[in-house]
């Protein structure tokens, strides 16, 4: 990296005394500390400066954070302090690096290091569950090219919340921002509002550590893995490459650890679930975690885990229907379940989770700011969280990328499992 400034970025239009104050709600207070992030690749469009660029980018952040003001707050105890502080850019150029020469072997750690801003904020843990709420990060390659990593705290942003922020953005640098709908700041409407009672929870925190590696499974080779399944009705293609993964991370885990039961869970977003109750548009953690459990040295085949993923899938849907009343109803029901779940494995003498969250389907590749879609997009969480794995569509939108985080024991075993490399590319080039 060659060069790189710093701007503070404020909402254009300064947010209302009656909006100063956003409740979090108890699923946005137990929220990691980590950033929710995805970073997006651009080709060079010779006939747009790339000055130009830049200040489109700052110009349209600052409109949209006049809607999505909370992201320029600060958290404060159980609630956001939306006081217009403001959210951070950063320009950067890079040295020698192309846009075609990073992605011939895209680097999870030259992603993170390099390429996001997380190095403004070395506390990186501490500053996502404080200030700044949102930074960004648009890096120039040598050929012009443009990578945009967007970082939003967890406390407020789920996938489905960045995903809307970008839409936006992109829209309102296109001066189409009537487009769009307007962001939603009503999470307490479904979960209730935290309260000191629960400074007294202890969460339970995965380890900050690992490493990351990017498994790409083609359309074709997800055709064959169905078939594999094979069993009415037939399974989507998530939950196809999730049953796949679990059954060679816990084959892998076998070697290296004595943990007595392993547990697998899936955050769904709850918008896509009851589309009456819950805008698209609404920012926060609308999310609810379905729990599969394991025993040590149990078999895991990919053709149960796919039934009980859809099982666990069907219950939530069964929940969402039976639900007569309104969304605080709803929610008060799926916390109820969330914990009646976690019950079932907490008395454990031990026991390890692992995570699957699938971005699939959400419109990543559709942020154009005016130069262009991207030609491949990447999304994690920052730090990295051991035992987590992301989903991404592939950028032919046919295949699906697996990110898997890992201790780096059991990646050593889990990268050679032959099971897995029967369906999965370890990190190809991107084609674009």
């Amino acid at each position: 990296m060659e060069k790189m400034s710093v701007e503070t970025i404020k909402p254009s239009s300064p947010t209302q005394q009656c909006l100063r104050t956003l409740d979090l709600s108890v699923v946005d207070y137990l929220m990691q500390p980590v950033y929710t992030y995805a970073c997006l690749f651009y080709t060079n469009d010779p006939s747009i400066p790339r000055e130009e660029t830049t200040q489109k980018l700052k110009t349209s952040l600052s409109e949209t954070l006049t809607s999505f003001y909370p992201f320029a707050g600060r958290v404060n105890g159980l609630a956001v302090d939306c006081n217009d502080e403001g959210a951070i850019f950063i320009e950067a150029t890079l040295g020698n690096s192309t846009l075609s020469s990073f992605l011939s072997s895209p680097d999870s750690n030259e992603i993170q290091q390099t390429l996001l801003p997380l190095h403004y904020v070395p506390k990186t843990s501490e500053a996502s569950i404080t200030w700044p709420l949102l930074i960004v990060k648009a890096s120039y390659f040598k050929c012009g090219g443009m990578s945009l990593g967007i970082c939003m705290s967890h406390k407020l942003a789920d996938a489905a919340s960045l995903s809307a922020f970008i839409r936006v953005w992109a829209a309102t640098a296109r001066g189409e921002s009537g487009t769009v709908g307007k962001p939603e700041f009503a999470g307490i409407n479904i979960y209730p509002p935290a309260n000191d009672a629960l400074k007294a929870v202890e969460i339970h925190k995965p380890k900050i550590t690992g490493v990351t590696k990017r498994f790409v499974f083609s359309g074709s080779k997800i055709e064959e893995l169905k078939a594999k399944v094979a069993q009415p009705p037939r399974p989507t293609r998530v939950q196809c490459v999730t049953a796949l993964l679990w059954r060679c991370v816990c084959a892998a885990a076998s070697k290296t650890t004595t943990t007595s039961t392993k547990v697998l869970y899936q955050p769904a977003n709850l918008r896509t679930k009851i589309p009456s109750l819950l805008s698209e548009n609404l920012i926060g953690n609308l999310i609810f975690t379905s729990m599969t459990l394991s025993r040590k040295n149990e078999e895991i085949g990919i053709q149960e885990t796919v039934k009980e993923l859809r099982e666990r899938a069907e219950e939530l849907t069964s929940l969402v229907q039976e639900n007569d009343g309104s969304a605080t109803e709803l929610g008060s029901k799926l916390l109820g379940k969330a914990f009646s779940d976690y019950s079932k494995f907490s008395n454990e003498p031990g026991y390890s989770m692992y995570a699957v969250t699938s971005w699939c389907n959400m419109p990543f590749y559709e942020a154009n700011f005016g130069n262009g879609c991207p030609v491949w997009v990447v999304g994690n969480v920052a730090p990295r969280l051991e035992l987590v794995t992301m989903l991404l569509d592939s950028n032919d939108f046919k295949g699906i990328e697996a990110w898997v985080t890992l201790s780096e024991e059991d990646m050593l075993s889990f990268e050679q499992n032959p099971e897995l490399l029967a369906f999965a590319s370890p990190n190809p080039a991107v084609i674009f």
